[in-house]
């Protein structure tokens, strides 16, 4: 096999992220050339061309390469209560200074979202340590959780998670919030009621009212730098004042979102909108 095609500028590796952007219903242009290259060419590896526009035209001759393809793209690999630092300072001490302070206003409502939800797993983790911490029934937690993957979204709204994905919780959180069914962590409706699945690009969602705490981790970092700039900003607009802003440990803010948020704990990056 030829050495694979690398310049990211070429009219091929362009119209090959447009037919693709068109082919799978995302828009790439937001995402690194580099990220898209090294993808691209996990799966011209296996097929056999080396130059984008060959690529190209295998997709338009095989809908099955269309699928493993998008399968590449959107992978996704997490699990409840990822980054235990990151969630130990939210459950033990964000999430229950949100409910108090909720508790003691007339609209009893906490609002959470988890951007690039993929299969549910952030979600549910919010929406079990708001159960955790909850001081009445009194008040109301929302959580939305939004992706592009369709499938993903399919089976977080399941609610069936296999061993590998509950591994970060204690015995006492499985027995309370699970029930095993044939090899599978079954979650209990009172954790599903809280959480809302939606088909939505980060880069277009909007939301009648903000947020009190919003998750954004490991996604920005697919993104070129302009897309970042813009999804920053995105994120903290959505946020009410006071609001958390959680990001991915190898992630940065930068202006004019960094101007308007402060750190709260900078190392397990978390921010406070001012």
């Amino acid at each position: 096999m030829e050495e694979l095609e690398n310049d990211t500028d070429s009219k091929g590796f362009k119209k090959l992220r447009k037919e693709v952007s068109r082919m799978i219903g995302v828009n790439y242009e937001n995402y690194s050339k580099s990220h898209l290259r090294r993808r691209f060419h996990a799966r011209m590896r296996v097929v056999g061309e080396s130059r984008f526009i060959d690529y190209l035209n295998y997709l338009n001759r095989d809908e099955k390469e269309i699928e493993e393809l998008r399968e590449l793209l959107t992978v996704n690999v997490t699990k409840f209560k990822r980054d235990e630092d990151v969630w130990k300072l939210l459950e033990e001490e964000i999430i229950p200074n949100l409910l108090e302070k909720k508790d003691q206003k007339i609209l009893k409502k906490v609002r959470g979202w988890s951007a690039g939800c993929a299969t549910g797993e952030e979600p549910y983790s919010l929406a079990m340590s708001c159960l955790n911490n909850r001081p009445s029934k009194d008040i109301d937690i929302q959580i939305i959780g939004t992706d592009l993957d369709s499938k993903a979204l399919d089976f977080a709204r399941n609610g069936a998670y296999p061993d590998k994905s509950v591994k970060n919780l204690s015995n006492n959180e499985k027995k309370k919030f699970f029930k095993n069914k044939n090899g599978d962590w079954v979650l209990d409706e009172e954790v599903k009621e809280l959480v809302e699945f939606r088909e939505k690009d980060v880069f277009k969602t909007s939301f009648t009212r903000k947020f009190d705490l919003i998750l954004c981790r490991n996604l920005m970092i697919y993104f070129n730098n302009e897309s970042k700039t813009e999804l920053m900003t995105r994120l903290v607009e959505s946020l009410n004042k006071g609001g958390f802003l959680v990001i991915g440990m190898a992630e940065n803010l930068r202006s004019p979102a960094k101007d308007q948020v402060e750190p709260y704990d900078l190392k397990r990056r978390i921010f406070v909108k001012k």
